[in-house]
């Protein structure tokens, strides 16, 4: 694996170095001031219906610009106050009581108030999003008084402030929550207004100033701009130029060349789990996922070092684990329990009946993650299986996961808690546990790590870990670093276990 990946990686780079030639004056991007920002995403905004949104992601600033949360995160990834001033549980941990801020006031006219945050809250716990899915344990939300609400749950779940501090909070006009227009015209309280006229949906989004938002001070440009890439060369021409102002960077290719052209490029822990998502544990689509050899094979086949060290440019560290190093779950002990080693890989397939391998399929994400792809097929091909891509696009991608379509897939899961990764992929409720595969050994264990405080729920969520990383759930390649590209001008403050920095955090340089 080492020699091949080592040169597709090399050409991509030289590659892309040769595409970022030219003249770097022009452009219109903010270069410093005030006036505008002009953005770029790898993928378009999915919808912007409350729930259905991803919970931290490439289309973060979508959102954003439009939507106040209920809670921000602070610069180490834990809730601070928003639109909630002060937040508590009860001492079962089955109600989570708010107080909000009476100064707010919808684009629409309509204030914000309890009712407000009841009927958005109420709305999106239905939906199928991972801004959905992360509140299946709201009960209901009670109205003390305009000011005042209380989250009901139906069991313990330390994770909701987490998750109203991402998308699951965002807020919405209540007059606007029942109508489908709401999916690409958004009434929020935000700092922006999102001008359907100069915008063209799938490709460029312009919003204007909110002249009337209640924390102006925090988003210093007057307009934004946010546009649709998905090609590497055209990102950094952009970047360049001064046509764009940053981008997330999701590739190594992307990385490199925007410090081969002299491009700041600023580096954080974004809570990021990276490598091969097995779904289908039960057998559904592929039977041979239904055994723990096949599954165990599968991560000694990962060559993680090598992954880390070529493909992502040594942004990242190498685990097999589904919970990052600063997680109370992680276990440093359990690191090195799937040590590259195809001698062993060959024998549990062997050993499991397939010797000869077998098919999967796969959705296609070479367009954006060439050499991650390419790394995954060469490990899987190792001890004969074979992959059968599909094309999809990008505003498909999840959801043809969360769908059940596929045995398995490439993907990088974002997460600030493990009781928010635990929300995303472990219980039946989860968007990304498709199959709604069930064990009775982790059903009890994520009851005590739910039910209980401090040392012991560390402990319990080290024995969950423990016997994920045993029973091979997945084959993650590494705990993820995120890198944020940004032109001349441009300061960005990252948050950490957000993939993406907060729009509130990018200003002009010496703001």
């Amino acid at each position: 694996m080492r020699r091949s990946l080592v040169a597709a990686t090399a050409a991509s780079v030289l590659l892309l170095t040769a595409a970022c030639g030219g003249s770097s004056d022009g452009g219109s991007g903010s270069g410093g001031n005030s006036d505008s920002l002009t953005l770029a995403a790898i993928t378009p905004p999915s919808s912007f219906a409350i729930g259905e949104m991803a919970s931290s992601g490439p289309e973060d600033h979508y959102y954003q610009a439009v939507y106040d949360k209920l809670l921000n995160l602070d610069a180490d990834g834990e809730p601070v106050a928003n639109l909630v001033t002060d937040w508590s549980y009860d001492e079962t941990g089955t109600r989570l009581s708010l107080t909000l801020r009476d100064d707010v006031t919808f684009t629409d006219g309509t204030k914000f108030d309890a009712d407000a945050v009841k009927a958005n809250l109420e709305l999106a716990k239905t939906k199928t999003g991972e801004a959905g899915s992360a509140l299946r344990a709201v009960d209901s939300v009670e109205v003390v008084d305009l000011t005042h609400a209380d989250v009901v749950l139906s069991r313990p779940d330390p994770s909701v402030p987490q998750a109203l501090a991402r998308s699951s909070g965002y807020m919405a006009s209540p007059k606007a929550l029942g109508s489908a227009d709401l999916a690409t015209n958004p009434v929020g309280s935000g700092p922006y207004v999102l001008d359907q006229d100069a915008s063209t949906p799938g490709s460029t989004y312009v919003y204007s100033r909110n002249e009337d938002y209640w924390n102006a001070d925090e988003y210093p440009y007057d307009s934004l701009e946010i546009r649709f890439l998905d090609d590497n060369t055209a990102t950094l021409n952009g970047l360049r130029s001064g046509e764009l102002d940053g981008i997330a960077a999701t590739t190594t290719d992307l990385v490199s060349g925007a410090k081969q052209a002299n491009l700041e490029v600023t580096t954080y822990t974004n809570g990021g789990i990276e490598g091969l998502y097995l779904w289908d544990r039960d057998g559904a689509l592929v039977p041979a996922l239904a055994d723990v050899r096949v599954r165990q094979a599968i991560n000694y086949a990962m060559d993680r070092d090598t992954i880390v060290d070529v493909v992502k440019g040594g942004l990242g560290q190498p685990t097999e684990q589904l919970f990052g190093p600063s997680s109370p779950a992680y276990d440093e002990s359990l690191d090195g329990t799937y040590d590259f080693d195809l001698d062993k890989a060959k024998k549990l397939m062997a050993d499991a009946g397939y010797a000869d391998g077998f098919t999967m399929s796969m959705p296609d994400a070479s367009p954006v993650f060439p050499d991650e792809q390419a790394a995954l097929t060469e490990a899987l091909a190792s001890i004969n299986i074979k992959v059968d891509y599909q094309p999809i696009t990008g505003d498909q991608f999840v959801g043809s996961i969360i769908s059940g379509q596929w045995p398995g897939n490439y993907f990088n899961l974002t997460a600030g808690s493990p009781f928010e990764m635990i929300g995303l992929v472990l219980t039946q409720q989860s968007p990304f546990n498709p199959f709604k595969t069930s064990d009775p050994q982790v059903d009890e264990l994520l009851g005590q790590a739910a039910s209980t405080t401090g040392d012991e729920q560390a402990a319990a969520l080290q024995k969950l870990n423990a016997y994920l990383v045993d029973q091979a759930w997945f084959a993650p390649w590494d705990a993820a670093e995120g890198a944020y590209v940004t032109g001349k001008g441009i300061k960005v403050d990252p948050v950490q276990g957000l993939s993406v920095p907060p729009l509130a955090n990018l200003d002009p340089s010496g703001s």
